[in-house]
């Protein structure tokens, strides 16, 4: 059956930095209950800190931004915690809100680590196929900064450099490697968002 607006069960977050300058935290609300694999996955990712020193790879304005391709700068393969790639729970999540994060569908379908967000308000074509499993719930401005920066085609790839500089589980590693780092994090604002999603091998 579809879902429309899940429990949150746990929360992560990304520290990115935008060409070597601007630095925002995203904090994303996951779905546990519904797509637990996935969920699992992406805990495990975040809480190992396998998402630092990744990048967005690819950014489509007005569309998505995607990341998270561990060990593969070019964004074609990523790396499960477990080191293989899986099937997902379920497609019971669907792309109703802006800000959904959804996972890259690899061969077959299978997903890894590489992830995307969404960033318009309705990606229905996306519904069964891609498997959604949070929302972006706090940092979702930086998300659209990410989003405008300049891309080179045609694989729309930043010109800048768009990288994870932390990844941690909230409220259990208050200090990220960007901190340790004296890099000033920007604090970002909660907003209300509503969706998309897109996914691009």
């Amino acid at each position: 059956p579809a879902i429309d607006a899940p429990k949150i069960t746990q929360r992560v977050y990304l520290d990115v930095r935008i060409g070597g300058k601007e630095t925002g935290r995203i904090v994303i609300g996951l779905y546990g209950d519904v797509v637990p694999r996935v969920c699992n996955n992406f805990v495990e990712l975040c809480k190992s800190n396998a998402y630092g020193g990744t990048t967005f790879y690819r950014v489509l304005a007005d569309y998505s931004i995607q990341g998270g391709a561990i060990g593969d700068a070019s964004g074609k393969t990523g790396k499960a915690f477990n080191g293989k790639p899986f099937e997902p729970d379920n497609y019971n999540i669907k792309h109703t809100q802006q800000g959904i994060v959804s996972m890259v569908r690899g061969p077959g379908g299978a997903v890894d680590s590489r992830f995307f967000i969404s960033c318009v308000a309705d990606a229905g074509w996306a519904d069964d196929r891609y498997a959604a499993f949070g929302i972006v719930e706090e940092g979702y401005d930086f998300v659209r900064k990410i989003e405008k920066v300049e891309v080179q085609p045609p694989k729309n790839a930043p010109k800048v450099e768009v990288s994870i500089l932390a990844s941690g589980i909230v409220g259990e590693d208050p200090v990220s490697a960007a901190a340790a780092n004296d890099v000033a994090v920007t604090s970002t604002t909660t907003e209300t968002v509503t969706s998309t999603i897109f996914a691009i091998n």
